[in-house]
């Protein structure tokens, strides 16, 4: 029985409590192959991927010239290769932006059709590396979070069954949604289609989780983000709202306050056990009281598992 067929015959719940497995079918991997491949990717994106190749994995941006993501992508080594995971829907994009500047560089960018992403929430098994680490096991290729218990695993289509039913064990079984929700509880955002152009690194909360290096070098935007962080002041940051409001939010969405004033833009959302939250850009004095154009969504401030390193 193929993947897809085996998959289709599982029952995945919309969302759940940990721990959990989750089928994440919103995320595709794009293969960068080439002998320049590390080089050229250094240049393009925020993170450093001289961490990446410490057996590490980072998520960075494609910045426009004004600093802004045009697409994000979580990157780790797999031999010679780097993996970049990013949302499906926005592939196509990652891989036209990052050949914008290749030129004579000897790297080329793919889908790999043979790559599914499943996503650990909670009770971690053994193998699973340390936080912010990647390690290569017999189930697959194991993506650890900075903050929290929560890990990705790249496998083949050929084990990705067996990985599945192992990996299931006294777990409930999830779609996507359920890794929406997870990247929520674990502060991780995303530029998602409908996000693009909008956010800086630092906006997403990216020098904390190590998705921005100021001290890598150049790359695409890298003046403005440098001049952010050493001589500028944020205003506004990537936070966690709760709300019960029946209301699907979308990525680049703006909110409003309870005066009808614009107070920040939609990360991500996903439904809970509890009801639904959401990764929003917000300003610092917010107290979470927002609203969708006139509709209330009965929101409030939600914890995030990292502190937020506001400037006075």
């Amino acid at each position: 029985m193929s993947w897809s067929d085996f998959i289709a015959t599982q029952t995945l719940a919309d969302s759940a409590k940990a721990p959990y497995l989750s089928h994440c079918d919103h995320l595709t991997v794009i293969r960068a192959h080439g002998e320049e491949a590390g080089h050229y990717l250094q240049g393009q994106v925020s993170c450093d991927l001289r961490e990446v190749d410490k057996q590490g994995h980072r998520t960075g941006m494609h910045l426009t010239l004004k600093g802004r993501g045009l697409v994000s992508v979580r990157i780790t080594r797999d031999g010679d290769d780097y993996l970049l995971l990013c949302p499906a829907d926005l592939s196509e994009a990652v891989i036209k932006a990052l050949m914008k500047y290749r030129l004579r560089a000897k790297v080329e960018f793919n889908v790999d059709q043979d790559l599914v992403v499943l996503g650990l929430a909670g009770d971690l098994p053994a193998q699973a590396p340390n936080h912010g680490d990647s390690a290569e096991t017999d189930q697959g290729l194991w993506l650890r979070y900075p903050f929290t218990d929560h890990a990705l695993v790249i496998v083949k289509q050929s084990n990705a069954k067996q990985a599945w039913q192992s990996l299931a064990t006294g777990r409930t079984t999830t779609g996507a949604n359920g890794w929406l929700q997870a990247d929520i509880d674990a502060g991780e955002g995303m530029v998602y289609p409908g996000a693009e152009d909008l956010f800086l690194p630092q906006v997403l909360n990216y020098d904390v989780t190590a998705g921005v290096n100021f001290k890598k070098g150049c790359y695409t935007g890298q003046e403005v983000v440098a001049r952010m962080h050493f001589k500028g002041k944020l205003k506004q940051r990537m936070q966690r709202i709760n709300y019960s409001a029946d209301v699907d939010l979308t990525p680049g969405e703006t909110l409003r306050d309870s005066n009808g004033k614009a107070a920040g833009e939609v990360v991500s959302a996903a439904r809970t056990p509890q009801g639904r939250a959401a990764l929003v850009v917000l300003r610092r004095d917010t107290d979470g009281v927002l609203f969708r154009e006139e509709q209330p969504l009965e929101s409030e401030l939600g914890a995030l598992p990292y502190s937020l390193p506001w400037k006075e």
